[in-house]
């Protein structure tokens, strides 16, 4: 009996963290302080790529680990506060990174030669949450920051691509998040996770 109710309790807690739509997949975050760095972590909750990494295994754009600030410029910085982020032009945070701007302040963000179809995800938040949004099938990106902005207020890119690989944890749940990223997740270089 107590096997069953677990079983019943645990696929109850899967339901209700996936909540699937037409075109997009919302994921809760488990509870925790998110994090981001440079090194993946072995026991985490969540973990899921953030910035594009380059050929080189190098952080593309400019980041901030530690309050140490690589790089400098005027475009958008998604600084991690606690279990949520902020996007402004300064860093609000001893730790972040650059990324696509995909919804800001309830608005998505056009994007001009937005041809290129892949499946997306997005790091999202609302006023008391934050939660990721994938794609349920290839679509541009100015197509899916659409279909952001009709479920949080800002919303900024993760790196997919190859590179698309991660988890999330329900209990003793682990629900790989793009499977196909596995076998090419040591070329990533930089990590968003809760721990």
């Amino acid at each position: 009996m107590k096997k069953i109710l677990l079983i019943l309790s645990v696929s109850f807690i899967c339901f209700c963290a996936y909540k699937i739509h037409t075109k997009v997949t919302i994921i809760d975050i488990p509870e925790g302080e998110l994090k981001w760095s440079k090194t993946r972590p072995k026991f985490a909750k969540l973990c899921v790529p953030a910035a594009f990494s380059s050929t080189k295994n190098k952080v593309v754009g400019v980041h901030r680990i530690n309050g140490k600030s690589y790089g400098n410029d005027k475009k958008y910085k998604v600084s991690i506060l606690d279990s949520t982020f902020t996007i402004n032009r300064a860093w609000q945070s001893d730790n972040g990174f650059q990324q696509i701007i995909l919804v800001k302040d309830n608005k998505p963000i056009e994007f001009r030669n937005s041809i290129k179809k892949c499946i997306r995800r997005a790091l999202c938040k609302n006023e008391d949450k934050t939660f990721l949004i994938e794609s349920n099938y290839p679509m541009a990106m100015d197509t899916f920051a659409f279909y952001c902005s009709e479920h949080c207020s800002d919303a900024v890119y993760l790196d997919m691509g190859e590179y698309g690989y991660g988890y999330v944890k329900y209990g003793l749940i682990v629900k790989p998040l793009y499977p196909l990223g596995f076998f090419s997740k040591h070329k990533q270089t930089n990590w968003l996770y809760v721990e």
